[in-house]
């Protein structure tokens, strides 16, 4: 009798163990199931977005650097008031390919040769971004975005340029500066990696073969607001800079323009060699309209979704400013080279250059 009360109890333990298993079991598959759900609701694109990704893969298979016109900016106001004028950006134009390609490349390679501790730059602090930067172009967003250009070899461990006929591994070389000077000559936007201190944003890696009058080697290792510096007026919006870069989303990306004018033809105008002029007052004829460029440069906003790093990267676009004139925009463009003193910043006046080219040029933009 004894032995059927124990084996009666240990058939009730089993019992009510396989019950609280099962129990578990069920709770366990509906939370799984719940996650399930809601990544799949997080990651699948709606229907429009499905439509522009297959347009975008469309474009791409098809697209013909060597045919492909340069983006027109004309982002020029009447009078100028410093504001961030940010806009959404696709992550399909972080990398933005046009008919200049090639020369603009082999141009970036002389100049990382010759100006090498001008073009770029890393601290140890931006190693490891650098890599996740280096990583995601190379790995990833070059061959799936244009095809046509990029393709992965050796088991896609190589990206081999058919442009330019070279070839550089995939994965993010131990040295952050051999990292950047691959970008530098892989694609033609410039870059600054940024990540947040408790002071501000603060720079800690750059490749800029095209500064537009200033030394990019001497933004390295210096917060936001200290890079700026120069900026007149620049308090106006530090602030809200800074709120807005540590508010930029993961994976998102965000653009603005900006413009000036150059009397010569050089992208690289940094200081160190002699080119920059923005300080040099002067007027009337140091300067030949048939030299003269507007210049503008489309700039992006982007987060690193492992680092967190910010990226600051920008295409500078050059047009003879005949080309202004000859789409019917000179008044438009020389209303706003005077309107350069006359909104929320005038310092932008000196700060340009304008007291040295704004009034040759005025007469120009606005003669028959």
């Amino acid at each position: 009798m004894a032995s059927q009360y124990v084996r009666h109890g240990a058939e009730s333990i089993v019992g009510r163990l396989l019950v609280g298993i099962l129990i578990v079991a069920v709770v366990w598959r509906c939370s799984v199931s719940i996650l399930q759900s809601t990544w799949r609701n997080k990651q699948s694109p709606s229907k429009d977005q499905q439509a522009g990704t297959q347009e975008h893969q469309l474009v791409a298979k098809n697209f013909d650097w060597a045919t492909a016109e340069p983006k027109k900016l004309r982002p020029f106001k009447p009078i100028y008031h410093i504001t961030m004028a940010i806009q959404n950006n696709s992550l399909s134009e972080l990398i933005i390919m046009d008919k200049n390609y090639l020369s603009r490349i082999n141009l970036r390679r002389q100049l990382m040769e010759r100006h090498q501790k001008t073009v770029y730059g890393c601290l140890p602090t931006g190693r490891e971004a650098v890599h996740e930067l280096y990583a995601f172009l190379m790995g990833e967003h070059l061959p799936s975005h244009y095809p046509c250009m990029f393709r992965l070899t050796g088991c896609s461990k190589m990206l081999e340029n058919t442009v330019t006929g070279r070839s550089f591994p995939v994965n993010p070389y131990e040295d952050g500066e051999e990292c950047l000077r691959v970008l530098g000559q892989t694609v033609e936007e410039d870059m600054f990696l940024l990540h947040k201190t408790p002071e501000g944003h603060f720079t800690d890696a750059f490749v800029c073969c095209f500064p537009s009058g200033f030394n990019p080697s001497e933004k390295l290792g210096k917060l936001l607001k200290e890079v700026h510096g120069p900026v007149p007026s620049y308090e106006k919006i530090g602030a809200s800079m800074e709120r807005y870069f540590s508010k930029l989303e993961a994976g998102k990306s965000v653009k603005r323009n900006n413009w000036s004018i150059q009397t010569h033809p050089e992208l690289l105008e940094s200081g160190d060699d002699g080119t920059t002029t923005k300080d040099v007052p002067v007027r009337g004829e140091s300067f030949r309209i048939e030299e003269t460029y507007f210049r503008s440069e489309l700039q992006a906003l982007t987060r690193l979704p492992k680092t967190g790093s910010v990226l600051f990267s920008f295409k500078t676009y050059m047009y003879p400013i005949s080309d202004i004139k000859e789409e019917g925009l000179g008044p438009e463009l020389a209303d706003a080279m005077e309107g350069l003193r006359k909104g929320n910043a005038p310092g932008m006046w000196r700060y340009k250059g304008a007291e040295r080219w704004a009034e040759k040029l005025c007469s120009y933009l606005r003669s028959p």
